[in-house]
């Protein structure tokens, strides 16, 4: 490269300075684009792995609608047929002998004692398995138990956040609770969980699962949790338990997963939106290109009586075509590189405050400098060539 035209370009960028930014403030947030979104799915696949890891290799998962018939996620454009004989059903007719578990979820409820209440609260009706299967043991006091959910008693063991926010340090065992209104009793508060993907799981209240069904007016659940004493089993208990529903639901009613294929399910989920996010930064890149082209386009003529006299005092086709083609690429390598640098600081300066780890990725950053690089060649060659094409005699006369 000849370092006069890089010298000219420069110049020419220093004359224009709110031109030149606005047009690499295109390239900058296509760059941030492609890093954020790649750092982003990264640390929520990341994450969402290690949850799902975390639940153990010996749990398959029962949920309402077929993934594989209904070609997509568990439950979509299901009725749920998932009821509480379906946990005593597997369990009376498992080879290995199974637990399990049955999950009813309702959210954002509001729970109050005295003048202190909360509406953000997540309530899950389960049953006396839960601290065995789903690791949801009791810090001080006891879990609800056998009896408690077949005579659906309105007793409850609550998690951290709401024994801080409602019972200000003194000790809730014993005390009442009122979740919507419903006065129950405090038995148990769970050992702290912490946060996960923006949600406190400690911010939780555990009832017997019969009870909600009484509250709700149903018996369906929303799944069911079956733990296989040994994990060698875990195949071997699932097909089992496909045949055992098969009894009384048909085959698009419900799904059996192991924790494997929900994480292969998710890592699949995963590709797909990391395609999609970077189509769409790709297009943000794109878009960016447009600005240099249009402003190149600007800028060839404007600046055509300077190329008519470059050229009567003897600069080539090649030297003016170089010297626009540098310039363009001044502006997609400075916008890369800020763009680059802006991402950065900002995964590292917000990443310690979300609920997922953020970390730069040394792939998106390479691949994102080379597209924004490569952005400022491929747009910046048409105005490159046009200037080039000029009649050095017309462009003498151009005023």
């Amino acid at each position: 490269m000849n370092l006069e035209n890089f010298s000219i370009s420069l110049t020419s960028l220093k004359a224009n300075k709110m031109r030149s930014l606005l047009t690499v403030l295109g390239v900058i947030i296509g760059v941030m684009a492609i890093i954020l979104l790649v750092s982003i799915v990264a640390g929520t696949k990341s994450y969402i792995e290690d949850e799902i890891k975390a639940m153990g290799s010996n749990l398959f998962i029962v949920t309402p609608g077929n993934s594989e018939e209904m070609h997509g996620p568990p439950g979509t454009f299901s009725i749920n047929k998932l009821k509480m004989s379906h946990v005593a059903l597997v369990e009376a007719h498992s080879s290995v002998g199974v637990k399990g578990m049955p999950v009813c979820i309702t959210m954002g409820n509001t729970v109050k004692y005295k003048r202190e209440s909360r509406n953000t609260t997540l309530v899950i009706g389960t049953n006396e398995k839960a601290p065995d299967i789903r690791n949801w043991h009791p810090q001080t006091g006891r879990f609800f138990r056998t009896e408690d959910v077949d005579s659906a008693r309105k007793v409850c063991a609550i998690g951290p956040t709401v024994e801080k926010d409602l019972y200000r340090g003194t000790n809730p065992l014993g005390k009442e609770i009122y979740i919507n209104g419903d006065k129950f009793k405090i038995l148990g508060v769970l050992e702290k969980k912490g946060a996960s993907m923006g949600q406190d799981n400690d911010d939780i209240v555990l009832i017997p699962i019969t009870t909600m069904h009484n509250l709700n007016g149903n018996n369906t659940v929303n799944q069911i949790l079956f733990k296989v004493p040994d994990p060698i089993n875990l195949s071997k208990s699932v097909l089992e338990t496909k045949r055992i529903l098969l009894r009384e639901m048909e085959k698009e009613d419900f799904s059996v997963n192991t924790t494997g294929e929900m994480l292969q399910m998710f890592n699949t989920f995963a590709n797909i939106l990391g395609v999609v996010m970077g189509c769409v930064a790709g297009i943000s890149l794109f878009v960016g290109g447009i600005g240099i082209m249009n402003i190149m386009l600007v800028t060839v003529k404007e600046r055509t009586r300077e190329i008519g006299i470059r050229k009567a005092v003897g600069a080539s086709f090649k030297d003016i075509l170089e010297q626009f083609i540098v310039e363009a690429v001044v502006i997609s390598v400075s916008g890369g590189l800020l763009g680059i640098i802006i991402s950065s600081a900002l995964i590292i300066g917000v990443g310690p405050f979300l609920p997922f780890h953020l970390k730069v990725s040394p792939t998106a950053v390479i691949i994102s400098f080379i597209f924004s690089s490569l952005t400022g060649i491929f747009f910046g060659t048409y105005p490159a060539v046009k200037a080039a094409k000029i009649d050095p005699i017309i462009a003498l006369r151009y005023e």
